[in-house]
C-alpha cells in the first residue's frame, strides 16, 4: 500500500469514528439526589459556574428523576458572562431525549465556552410541572474544566430568561444541566484532523 494510500485509509477511518464520536458525550455535572426537592413556579431556575479552561458543549439537559420520561417540555440555554444567550434547545416531554443517567439531553451545535467567571445554565419551569427539581443535594461533581458557584433563579411568570439571582440554597437547581464530549471522543476528533492534515500535504 502506497504512503498517500495509508493516509487516506487513515482519514477515512478516523473521519468514521469521528462521526460516531459525536454521539459520545458526558454530563458536565453529576450529583447525588438526596431527597430535598425545590418548589416548581413558573420561572427560569438554574446554576452558575465559572470556566477555568475552555470547554466544548455538545448537549442540553433537563434532569429525570426516575428516568421514566419528562412531564412537560423545558427550554434550556447557556448564557455567558455579559448575559448573552450562547445557544438553547428544548428538552421534549416524555422519553424522546436520550437518557444520561441523569438528564433527558438533546443535542445541540457544539460551542466552546472560554474561560470566565460567571457563566449560567438555565430553563424554564413551570408551576405544574412534576418533574422533580433537586437542590441541596448531597454530593455533586463537574467536569475539571468547570467550577461550580451557585443555585440561581429569576422572578416568578418570568418564562424563558437567564435565571441570575442567586440563591440561598447549598446547591442546584437540578432541573437544567449541559453535557461535554468524553475525552476518548475528543481524542479521536483530534486523530481524524490530524490525518486529513497528513493527507493534504501529501498531495
Amino acid at each position: 500500500m502506497t504512503i498517500v494510500r495509508v493516509f487516506s485509509s487513515c482519514a477515512a477511518t478516523a473521519l468514521g469514528l469521528s462521526c460516531a464520536a459525536s454521539a459520545w458525550a458526558t454530563p458536565a455535572l453529576t450529583f447525588t439526589p438526596g431527597t430535598f426537592t425545590a418548589a416548581n413556579s413558573n420561572q427560569s431556575v438554574g446554576w452558575q459556574f465559572d470556566v477555568l479552561a475552555a470547554t466544548t458543549v455538545t448537549g442540553l439537559g433537563w434532569f429525570d428523576d426516575n428516568a421514566d420520561g419528562l412531564g412537560l417540555a423545558h427550554q434550556v440555554g447557556i448564557w455567558d458572562p455579559s448575559g448573552a444567550l450562547l445557544t438553547s434547545a428544548t428538552v421534549p416531554a416524555g422519553t424522546a431525549a436520550p437518557f444520561d443517567g441523569q438528564f433527558r439531553t438533546v443535542a445541540v451545535a457544539p460551542i466552546t465556552l472560554v474561560p470566565g467567571n460567571g457563566y449560567i445554565v438555565g430553563g424554564e419551569n413551570f408551576a405544574t410541572s412534576t418533574d422533580r427539581l433537586a437542590s441541596n443535594v448531597p454530593a455533586q461533581t463537574l467536569v475539571p474544566t468547570l467550577r461550580y458557584i451557585d443555585a440561581t433563579f429569576s422572578t416568578i411568570g418570568s418564562g424563558f430568561v437567564r435565571p441570575a439571582t442567586q440563591s440561598a440554597a447549598t446547591n442546584g437547581f437540578y432541573g437544567p444541566s449541559f453535557s461535554v464530549p468524553e475525552p476518548a471522543a475528543v481524542a479521536v476528533m483530534l486523530l481524524g484532523s490530524s490525518c486529513l492534515l497528513m493527507r493534504r500535504r501529501q498531495k
